[in-house]
């Protein structure tokens, strides 16, 4: 053996052997095969989901998202979506093909960030956030496009999730927004709501207003297709301006300043 005086290992040959002469080598090699099968199948009930499982966690989601301010408009959202009915949806198919990927950087992980028309300006720096229930207009990009906030309505809720305390809204407005250009382009009335935080972004688009666009969208491709009367409308994210908002929000985190993105740091 390398490393032990020789005089250590005899005496580990002695204790061996007597041991064994006793019987009580084979009675700790049978509990320590026994334990070791215990731990064993403890790790594998570990690893084993359970087969039906009781507990359910449900998505928090709410503001116009859940059918208005109102409780009784929400009631009114709520009873509808319980009611089965026989009618299909009337939408046509949208896919995306491998040139829809043309000039994107492959394997990333960047979201859709777009340009919109808002009360006619070009807006840039647009986040499509699908997980989201609530369109949201930042403080510095409404007071850009030369709105008052004497134009905003009430809104009576907390905004949560844009970090990690509540956000109290200074209000909404609904605002015309153009998705696409020309005959091929779509206008919604969009009730933004209003907040004064930091932020990488001018705006975030949200799962209701992308409902109604009736828009499909692919990371992968960094698009948003969308139906138009004319045919099927395509909206194009900018890979470049992606990634300068996520620098933007980590240089805005280094400073010690507010900041409410929805990024991980990778």
């Amino acid at each position: 053996m390398f490393g032990h005086p020789t005089n250590d290992y005899y005496d580990l040959k002695n204790v061996i052997e007597k041991l064994a002469s006793e019987g009580r080598l084979d009675r700790y090699l049978v509990e320590r095969s026994d334990n070791h099968g215990k731990r064993k199948r403890d790790d594998s009930d570990r690893r084993d989901p359970p087969q039906t499982p009781e507990r359910h966690v449900h998505m928090i989601s709410g503001r116009f998202g859940g059918g208005g301010l109102t409780k009784s408009s929400r009631k009114r959202r709520l009873k509808r979506v319980y009611q089965v009915g026989n009618e299909t949806p009337d939408l046509p198919t949208i896919s995306f093909t491998k040139e829809d990927g043309q000039g994107i950087i492959s394997r990333h992980d960047n979201p859709v960030v777009i340009i919109m028309i808002l009360a006619n300006v070009n807006l840039h720096k647009t986040l499509v956030d699908q997980g989201s229930s609530a369109d949201i207009l930042f403080k510095p990009a409404f007071d850009k496009l030369g709105l008052d906030e004497r134009e905003l309505k009430a809104y009576p809720d907390t905004l949560y999730g844009l970090g990690d305390l509540p956000i109290k809204p200074l209000g909404y407005i609904p605002l015309n927004t153009t998705f696409g250009k020309g005959e091929n382009s779509k206008t919604l009335s969009i009730d933004f709501i209003v907040v004064d935080v930091g932020s990488a972004y001018n705006a975030l688009i949200a799962r209701t207003t992308l409902n109604q666009l009736g828009a499909v969208v692919s990371t992968l491709h960094l698009y948003m297709k969308f139906p138009t009367s004319k045919g099927i409308a395509t909206v194009r994210g900018d890979q470049k301006l992606a990634r300068k908002c996520y620098n933007k929000s980590l240089n805005l985190r280094e400073k010690g300043k507010e900041v409410h993105t929805i990024e991980l740091r990778g």
